[in-house]
């Protein structure tokens, strides 16, 4: 399998690089792509009912169910005689999966990382990377701030209202909550890739990771998965 979980804090151009990126593969000829955005891996259980461990229980829930799926179909492949089928670069199970449970550090749920380590390992040997779409520090304020109630419905400019009482401390929990995503991907057992982003050139951060996809050195035909994952000292994910 291939692929990778897209990361990002709010206006780091999540969406916009997920859906090109979707289509890259495509056009590439990708016909085996499972692609879930945002909306169908993270929001959807935290726009909900119930309280924050509700969420939690049912994110992790969720990717348990996902990364079991993703292990089945993987393993199905490979027994087959596809992985060396002149088509296998086409036909090989291919993930796009934006936010997953790895943005929990930005919308600060009450997540201990060390839940989610076994996942990331079994994610890790199924051949995925984590892309953490980074925004330059002197681009949050107008990019991450302004730029997104600008463009978004009333309802976002509302919530966006909660992160401080005026746009420098807005930013400022912005930068946070991007240092504890940061501080994620660097100590998650995933190979990981940091892409900077400013707001403009979402083809190419989406040709980056499509690139990263389908490099023939990222496959993971026949390859021994890692046994046990190896517990991290590193704590739960906190409000900024």
């Amino acid at each position: 399998m291939r692929g990778c979980v897209l990361a990002g804090v709010w206006g780091a151009g999540k969406t916009a690089v997920y859906q090109r990126c979707a289509a890259e593969l495509i056009a590439g000829g990708c016909e085996s792509l499972i692609a879930l955005p945002q909306a169908a891996t993270l929001t959807t259980h935290t726009y909900t009912t119930g309280s924050g461990s509700d969420h939690v229980a049912n994110i992790r829930s969720w990717l348990e169910n996902l990364t079991v799926f993703l292990e089945d179909f993987d393993r199905r492949f490979q027994v087959s005689t596809l992985p060396n089928h002149r088509f296998a670069p086409a036909w090989a199970p291919t993930c796009l999966l934006e936010g997953l449970g790895f943005d929990a550090p930005v919308y600060g749920l009450p997540l201990d990382r060390r839940s989610l380590l076994s996942i990331e390992h079994r994610l890790a040997a199924l051949g995925l990377h984590l892309v953490v779409l980074r925004v330059p520090t002197n681009r949050i304020r107008q990019q991450c701030v302004e730029s997104t109630r600008a463009h978004r419905s009333p309802r976002w400019a509302a919530y966006l209202e909660g992160f401080g009482p005026d746009d420098r401390a807005r930013a400022q929990y912005v930068q946070r909550a991007q240092d504890r995503l940061l501080c994620w991907a660097r100590t998650s057992p995933m190979p990981s890739r940091v892409i900077d982003v400013d707001g403009e050139g979402w083809d190419d951060s989406a040709a980056q990771i499509a690139d990263l996809i389908t490099s023939p050195t990222k496959a993971t035909y026949g390859r021994r998965h890692p046994t046990a994952p190896t517990p991290a000292a590193v704590g739960g994910s906190h409000r900024a």
